[in-house]
């Protein structure tokens, strides 16, 4: 089991995406709100991947990403930092860079699939499947389905989802931002974009990305059901997409990404 360190200055945010990566099927989690003990754990209890917060006031996410990257015992353990406006990154950060920084104020759903991604791509390969592969050979089976938007457009990805009978979250980047549609079994349960959930948001995402050849998109499936998690869907995906559609069509799709503007 992979062991996750948290360090956030905000109480109630820390046990949110704590208890969000625990529904998520991550049971070694830790939580901090300081730097320092931070560091101080780190000494007894190296964990495969710290997730902090930039703006931790006694030693921000940069200066411990320097520290731990410096360190050694420490090589191998993953970073991801979340960047809230206004944090600003060191002018030079050559060999010690986080492994992934997300910026913005991302939904729970963002923050865990980014989570399981990492973790993920972090798992040793067998070595019987260490063999070179042709550049045609599939190398990201592990996350299941992903690509560019510009070759699979979002309704073709949800309809491949839910054909599948899939459990799990799609994470969809657009330039304007990221949403995620949380599948349980092939049912499109929860959906987000820009503060946006539910129906609402799940349409607002597909007019977003409708014809964005330079969006991208990764489906992380997930071991434990999300029947327990949230759910704010209730209409099957036939009828989502249809009603999204006929918002297009009808011109209300204006209103539903009225938060890009």
């Amino acid at each position: 089991m992979s062991r996750v360190l948290l360090i956030d200055p905000d109480r109630g945010t820390l046990a949110a995406l704590r208890a969000a990566l625990g529904q998520a099927g991550f049971g070694d989690v830790s939580a901090v709100t300081s730097g320092s003990v931070a560091l101080t754990m780190l000494e007894r209890n190296r964990p495969d991947l710290i997730v902090s917060r930039v703006g931790v006031p006694d030693i921000d996410g940069y200066e411990l990403c320097s520290i731990v990257r410096k360190d050694p015992s420490m090589t191998g353990v993953l970073l991801l930092l979340l960047a809230s406006p206004g944090d600003e990154a060191p002018a030079a950060m050559v060999e010690e860079k986080p492994d992934q920084t997300l910026a913005g104020d991302l939904p729970l759903t963002s923050i865990v699939s980014e989570v399981a991604s990492l973790l993920r791509a972090r798992a040793p390969v067998p070595a019987t499947r260490r063999e070179p592969t042709s550049p045609a050979a599939p190398t990201e089976v592990t996350y299941g389905l992903r690509g560019s938007l510009g070759v699979m457009d979002l309704p073709d990805i949800t309809q491949a989802i839910a054909l599948g009978g899939k459990t799990g979250q799609l994470l969809v980047t657009l330039p304007s931002g990221r949403g995620a549609i949380v599948f349980d079994r092939g049912r499109v349960v929860h959906a987000e974009f820009f503060g946006l959930i539910g129906e609402t948001a799940f349409a607002a995402l597909l007019v977003a990305a409708r014809g964005d050849a330079h969006g991208s998109f990764v489906f992380n499936p997930l071991e434990n059901e999300a029947a327990d998690g949230v759910k704010t869907i209730h209409r099957d995906l036939k009828q989502l997409l249809l009603s999204a559609a006929a918002g297009i069509d009808e011109g209300r799709a204006d209103a539903a990404v009225a938060p890009l503007s």
